[in-house]
C-alpha cells in the first residue's frame, strides 16, 4: 500500500518545483493509479494521452504536465510529472524502512566491531571482528557482516544478505535479500586428472549509492579487489565474476552474467539475460540487448545484440534473413535441380 498521508502543499515541497492548482492543506491518503483513485488520493498524468482518463478518474489530486481546467481535482502542474511521481515513490519507500535505531538483543555484535550512530542492527543480525557499520546504517535480520567489512552512512542491508571478508560498501548503498557479496569466485584450473582451484583472497569495493537486487553474487578478486562504482544499479540475480571492473552508473537488468576480469565503462548498459565472456571490456555508454552473448569487446557507444552479440543493425538484418530461410531454400533448391 502507497501510503502518503501529506498535503499538497508538503509533496510540493518534497518535489522542489511544479505549480500548484488548488488547496495547499488537501491531505493525499494514498498514491494510486488513475482507475483506482479516490476523492482523497493523489494519483499522476504521465502524457497527454492520459487527459481524458486524468478527467474521468475520481483522484481528489493529480501531478499533470499541464492544467486540466475542467478537473474538479487539485493539480500539481510540472514538466514531468512521472519524473516528480518517481521522488514521491522514494519518499514513501523511505519512509516504510524507517527503524528505531539500536541493536536486537539477538544480534551478534564482535567486540571488535564499530557500531555507528543510530544505527539499526536486526535480529540475528552477526557482525564479525573488525566490521564497520556506519552512522544510520540499516542492518536486517540474519544478515552477515563479515570479518573487516565497511558499511556506509545511510546504506541499508535487507534480510538474508551476506558480505564476506573485506567487503566495503560506500554509503546509502542498498543491498536486497539472499545477495552475497565476496564470495570466492569460479577459479579453476583444469591440470592433469582434476581441476585445481586457484585461491581467492581479494576482497570488494563497491562505491556510494549503488542499488543491487535480490539474489545477485558478486565474487571477491582473486587478489587485488572487484570494482563497482557510484551510482550503479544491479537486478536480481545478476552474477559479476572476480576481479570485474564495473564503472560509475552502469545499469546491469535482472540476469545478467559477467565473467571474471571484464572492464564495463560508465554509463554502459546490459540488457536482461545478457552475459559476457571474460576479460572483455565493454565501452562507456555502450548497450547490449537482451539475451546477447559477447564473446569480444565493445566499443565505447556501441550497440550490439545477438548471440553471438553483433552491432545491432547487422544483427537485425541476419535475424530478417532467418526468417526467409524456407523460402531461399526452395529458392536454392530450385536453381540446383534446373
Amino acid at each position: 500500500m502507497a501510503t502518503l498521508n501529506k498535503t499538497l502543499g508538503e509533496i510540493c515541497e518534497l518535489l522542489g518545483e511544479g505549480e500548484l492548482a488548488g488547496d495547499a492543506g488537501f491531505l493525499c491518503r494514498e498514491l494510486r493509479g488513475l482507475e483506482d483513485a479516490g476523492p482523497s488520493d493523489l494519483s499522476f498524468v504521465k502524457g497527454r494521452k492520459q487527459i481524458a482518463a486524468a478527467r474521468a478518474s475520481g483522484a481528489g489530486a493529480l501531478l499533470v504536465p499541464e492544467r486540466i481546467e475542467d478537473s474538479s481535482a487539485h493539480q500539481i502542474v510540472l514538466a514531468e510529472p512521472f519524473v516528480a511521481l518517481t521522488r514521491v515513490l522514494a519518499r514513501i519507500g523511505a519512509d516504510k524502512r524507517v527503524r528505531e535505531p539500536g541493536i536486537h538483543e539477538s544480534a551478534v555484535v564482535d567486540a571488535s566491531a564499530s557500531i555507528g550512530l543510530d544505527a539499526y542492527l536486526g535480529p540475528g543480525v552477526v557482525v564479525e571482528r573488525d566490521a564497520v557499520v556506519g552512522n544510520r546504517a540499516v542492518v536486517h535480520a540474519n544478515a552477515f557482516v563479515g570479518p573487516r567489512c565497511v558499511i556506509g552512512e545511510e546504506s541499508v542491508i535487507h534480510p538474508g544478505v551476506i558480505l564476506r571478508e573485506d567487503v566495503r560498501l560506500g554509503d546509502r548503498v542498498t543491498v536486497r535479500s539472499g545477495t552475497v557479496i565476496g564470495s570466492e569466485g569460479y577459479g579453476f584450473l583444469p591440470t592433469g586428472d582434476r581441476p585445481f582451484g586457484i585461491p581467492q583472497v581479494g576482497g570488494v569495493n563497491i562505491g556510494e549509492d549503488v542499488e543491487i537486487g535480490a539474489l545477485a553474487t558478486i565474487d571477491c578478486a582473486t587478489f587485488g579487489r572487484t570494482e563497482i562504482g557510484s551510482s550503479t544499479k544491479i537486478g536480481d540475480m545478476v552474477h559479476i565474476g572476480h576481479n570485474c571492473r564495473i564503472g560509475r552508473n552502469v545499469m546491469l537488468l535482472p540476469m545478467v552474467g559477467i565473467a571474471g576480469s571484464v572492464e564495463v565503462g560508465d554509463g554502459a548498459l546490459l540488457a536482461g539475460r545478457s552475459s559476457c565472456a571474460d576479460n572483455l571490456k565493454i565501452g562507456k555508454g555502450a548497450q547490449v540487448g537482451a539475451n546477447s552473448v559477447v564473446f569480444k569487446d565493445v566499443g565505447d557507444g556501441e550497440i550490439v545484440w545477438g548471440r553471438p552479440a553483433r552491432p545491432k543493425t547487422k544483427e537485425m538484418r541476419i535475424q530478417a534473413l532467418l526468417g526467409r530461410l524456407p523460402e531461399l531454400f526452395r529458392d536454392v533448391r530450385r536453381i540446383m535441380e534446373s
